[in-house]
């Protein structure tokens, strides 16, 4: 068996789950490799983005989507204070509100990237995965019901399962955390922000939201113009 295997089962045995349980996670026949070149990173097209994303048509899209979802997003800027243009923008550059959301069966995703990194840092990978298993866990969903992006992040707003469970909001008090769900994901993205200090600073509170200054940030904050105005 794989040493990082066996480390994440390790962790996931200490944080109190059944062993039986974890193991058979790990030997389900579901359970497939997705090659590198089949999950390799493409360095996005900013301004192919923002092309897009400025069209008429996207500008429209979201203001439907926030008449849509009026009620959740309302409620969200009065609980957080992150204007609901902003949240708009951050769901249309992450999935198009919801029609983009990632073919990648998540578990098998993270999986084969923990299991096919380098020896730097594969760890990292690990703990997404022993977040995923948490959450499926916890939440009693089947792991492998969950699909994603090729990176392992999922829902409407795309957050990676540590994100998941350290910013996750249950936004219509169902007892689950469902971040395909507006209800759910829209608060969690406000959550995010708010503790990565949009108060402070919105630009880097939405940097640290994909993870690099470069081209994101701007394009929400200038979708989040046009869909106001």
């Amino acid at each position: 068996m794989s040493p990082r295997v066996t480390y994440v089962k390790q962790q996931l045995v200490a944080k109190g789950f059944d062993k039986a349980v974890v193991n058979a996670l790990f030997n389900d026949k579901r359970l497939r490799f997705y090659t590198i070149k089949t999950v390799t990173y493409k360095q996005p097209s900013w301004d192919i983005i923002t092309k897009k994303l400025t069209s008429d048509t996207l500008v429209q899209n979201g203001r439907n989507y926030l008449v849509s979802h009026s009620a959740i997003f309302e409620k969200t800027e009065r609980d957080y204070g992150v204007p609901q243009e902003i949240l708009a923008g951050i769901i249309a550059i992450e999935t198009d509100f919801g029609k983009n959301n990632g073919n990648y069966i998540t578990f098998n995703a993270l999986y084969s990237r923990m299991r096919q990194w380098s020896a730097t840092r594969w760890k990292g990978q690990a703990e997404q995965v022993i977040a995923l298993v948490t959450y499926c866990l916890e939440a009693r969903i089947d792991c492998f019901s969950i699909k994603g992006s090729y990176a392992g992040a999922l829902g409407i707003v795309q957050f990676m399962p540590n994100s998941l469970l350290a910013y996750g909001v249950d936004g219509d008090k169902n007892g689950t955390i469902n971040l395909f769900e507006p209800e759910d994901a829209i608060p969690s993205a406000a959550n995010f922000l708010i503790r990565h200090g949009w108060n402070d600073d919105q630009h880097k509170a939405i940097t640290r939201y994909y993870g690099s200054s470069v081209g994101y940030p701007d394009i929400v904050l200038a979708y989040a113009s046009l869909v106001k105005n």
